[in-house]
């Protein structure tokens, strides 16, 4: 053996032995992901294998975040007479990758509802191995449950997770809260964070609309769901398709269209489609903060929906009777009218007990003194001049549309605090289309950026922001569209955690660096 090989086969032997060490060492640290919003499947995993064990008939119900949103477990317990696991969380971990880890946990005489978003994303074979990591590491059982095809993916992603997995346990684990959050969740794994009306601009997301066009449904898809029946009905189970609940407002096809779209889903999958589509597009009032994410009240409706489909298929369509909750209205300039008091419900006040209060509450108010005003926060406007803005719809401010001649020849460009004395709240598609800035710094006041904002900016190479992660809203996808591959976020150590926590940036975890 020469000794150049005998070198190389040292270094190989070394490498490997660091790797080894790494792999260990990030494998046994205490877990860091358990109380985002993540961590919940490894609880839907649990309660899938606990209801399991029982040995009694279940119900499951695979798809995305809709799932998670959109069904009451304990009222489909209760009319349809079997243990429910909801098993849905978030779509970018992929569809496939759901149906796989209840493989070994579909018995005879079992339901399976399948009810994917319909979205380019969800009705693919995509997979996020980072995301699984992150989703994992609270359970590494469910590593048993990934299928070859995706090991490749699994590998590519641990290296972003062990970073931030080693980064958490130095740092301290980022902040989880609101709607977000591990503790949103039921034992049902339904979430429950209230939601009692939409929070979208215009009652819909107009950057991730809801496209019902075959385009979006991958062939290979269809063929892996159809394996995924034939198994299922192998251990004896049923399995149904089903509809997410979908932004009647965001729904880009017409009547004619939409049908179309859930006849060739009809067509070409193997098990028996259950619930008429239009059934499932609903009023914009029912949806929380994505055209898939309901309310309170909309997840009742979904639930009932779904439940009368079961029921129609289980029990010979036996109507079921479960009062609607109705969906907030808006007036004609789109805000929420509110719901009307009821004058009956108004306890009368005696007259003497009004003047009584009256007097009580203008002594008490001359006796506290006026407090100071706070001073609302402002920030840089050195760059102005090198944008052009106009009027947001989102709020009372600017959205920045573009970028001027002279600003396109710029290195870097800040993102403005305000223009001309009105306050910049958004930075729009396009914004910075053309530019040859290397270097773009967005400050605190940016309430939203959206989907392809940096665009054609061949020369890009890092955002900074100094913001929390989860007070700028950005798309689910598309973000970073038309910008170079090379370009990266950076935000604060202190800000990081927020980030990766957030539902929505959490999709670009792996373009997000600590500055």
């Amino acid at each position: 053996m020469s000794k150049t090989l005998k070198i190389m086969i040292a270094v190989l032997l070394v490498l490997a032995l660091g790797l080894f060490v790494v792999v260990e060492t990030v494998l046994i640290l205490p877990e860091q992901f358990d109380h985002l919003y993540l961590g919940e499947l490894a609880d839907k995993y649990l309660r899938l294998r606990t209801v399991d064990a029982t040995g009694e008939n279940k119900i499951i119900i695979v798809g995305g975040s809709s799932v998670a949103f959109g069904i009451n477990s304990q009222l489909m317990e209760e009319y349809l007479g079997m243990p429910v696991v909801n098993f849905g969380l978030y779509g970018p971990l992929g569809t496939t990758v759901m149906m796989d880890l209840t493989r070994g946990y579909i018995n005879e005489g079992d339901i399976i509802v399948l009810a994917p978003e319909t979205d380019s994303q969800t009705m693919s074979m995509y997979f996020n191995g980072e995301i699984m990591w992150e989703c994992i590491d609270s359970d590494f059982t469910m590593l048993f449950k990934i299928r070859p095809h995706n090991w490749g993916d699994m590998l590519g992603g641990f290296w972003s997770y062990a970073t931030q997995k080693l980064n958490f346990f130095r740092y301290g684990k980022p902040e989880a809260d609101g709607v977000y959050d591990h503790d949103s969740f039921n034992e049902y794994g339904d979430l429950i964070y209230t939601r009692e009306e939409p929070i979208m601009d215009d009652w819909y997301d107009t950057e991730v609309l809801v496209d019902l066009d075959i385009s979006i449904v991958e062939d290979e898809f269809i063929d892996y769901v159809n394996e995924y029946i034939a198994y299922c009905e192998s251990q004896g189970a049923t399995v149904y398709y089903s509809w997410p609940p979908m932004n009647e407002l965001a729904v880009q096809q017409d009547e004619e269209g939409v049908l179309a779209f859930a006849t060739y889903i009809r067509e070409n999958i193997d098990c028996q489609m259950i619930s008429d589509i239009s059934d499932y597009i609903m009023d914009a009032g029912y949806f929380y903060d994505t055209n898939y994410h309901v309310t309170d009240k909309g997840a009742i409706v979904h639930t009932t929906r779904l439940i009368q489909d079961l029921t129609n298929v289980l029990y010979d369509g036996e109507l079921v009777s479960i009062e609607q909750p109705a969906p907030p209205q808006r007036d004609s300039s789109g805000e929420p009218t509110g719901e009307i008091e009821d004058e009956d419900a108004v306890e009368a006040v005696d007259a003497e007990d009004m003047i009584s209060e009256d007097t009580d509450e203008t002594a008490e108010a001359e006796a506290t003194p006026t407090p100071t005003p706070e001073v609302e926060e402002t920030g840089s406007s050195e760059d102005a001049e090198y944008f052009i803005a106009e009027a947001y719809s989102g709020g009372d401010g600017l959205i920045l549309t573009g970028v001027t001649e002279e600003g396109k020849q710029q290195d870097t460009l800040e993102v403005p605090w305000e223009i001309d004395g009105e306050k910049v709240l958004a930075i729009d598609e396009g914004c910075f289309d053309g530019c040859q800035v290397r270097s773009i710094y967005i400050q605190s006041n940016i309430e939203r950026i959206m989907g392809g904002a940096f665009g054609t900016t061949t020369s890009l190479t890092g955002i900074y922001i100094d913001a929390q992660g989860g007070d700028i809203l950005v798309p689910w996808t598309g973000l970073l569209d038309g910008a170079p591959s090379r370009a990266r976020i950076y935000v604060s150590q202190e800000n990081y955690g927020s980030f990766i926590a957030d539902y929505f940036w959490g999709n670009y975890n792996d373009r997000i660096s600590v500055e």
